[in-house]
């Protein structure tokens, strides 16, 4: 007998000693891992939310904000941050309703169905992030540089613009890569352990 078929005849030993899963303890284990990852993903989120937040009060209590009163941006940047948290509460309810349906899931394929949605929504989110705070930044950056009164009244004459723009542009780039790497590191990670998750629904379909 050569070493394949010893090899084949141990594993069904071993095989036959293993607990034999029905088609619903499998089922049910996917649903209690998707679940949580899931219910992580909305408590990321909120974190998230919560940083932010914190950031924005540290900064105005420290008088950060000070400079931008008399800039002439206070509306503008008032507008931004009620935008900004916009897209985060409505995001957050998303993941929570997300957390909500897929608790409540009674079969495999609408399982799946909402797997799929949940991954959709993070996408979504990350790029509504990443493309928001470009464009803030850009917009920002544009009227500092050519409507704040340092350079209409020409105080920055030493330093070029085109010098200051494309140091600020090098800044917000390293800035969202940043914020990008952390997105892939933390979301990405879930979202690939519910397509895991998916690929093992997808089988037991079969």
């Amino acid at each position: 007998m050569d070493e394949l078929e010893v090899l084949k005849q141990h594993w069904k030993k071993q095989e036959q000693g293993l607990p034999k899963l029905s088609y619903d303890d499998i089922y049910k284990m996917i649903l209690k891992r998707s679940s949580s990852m899931v219910k992580w993903i909305f408590i990321i989120s909120v974190l998230e939310f919560l940083l932010w937040g914190s950031l924005d009060v540290f900064f105005r209590v420290n008088g950060q904000y000070d400079e931008i009163k008399t800039s002439g941006m206070e509306n503008y940047l008032t507008i931004s941050s009620v935008v900004s948290y916009g897209i985060l509460i409505y995001f957050i309810i998303r993941f929570y309703l997300n957390y909500k349906k897929i608790q409540t899931t009674d079969s495999a394929k609408v399982l799946m169905q909402n797997i799929l949605k949940t991954r959709n929504t993070v996408k979504l989110y990350v790029w509504v992030n990443l493309s928001f705070l470009a464009i803030l930044f850009l917009t920002t950056m544009s009227y500092s540089i050519f409507f704040t009164d340092d350079f209409q009244n020409g105080d920055t004459k030493e330093v070029p613009v085109w010098m200051i723009m494309v140091t600020a542009v090098i800044v917000i780039i390293v800035f969202i890569a940043v914020i990008a790497l952390f997105y892939r590191l933390v979301y990405g990670i879930l979202t690939r352990r519910l397509k895991k998750n998916y690929d093992e629904l997808e089988q037991l379909q079969m």
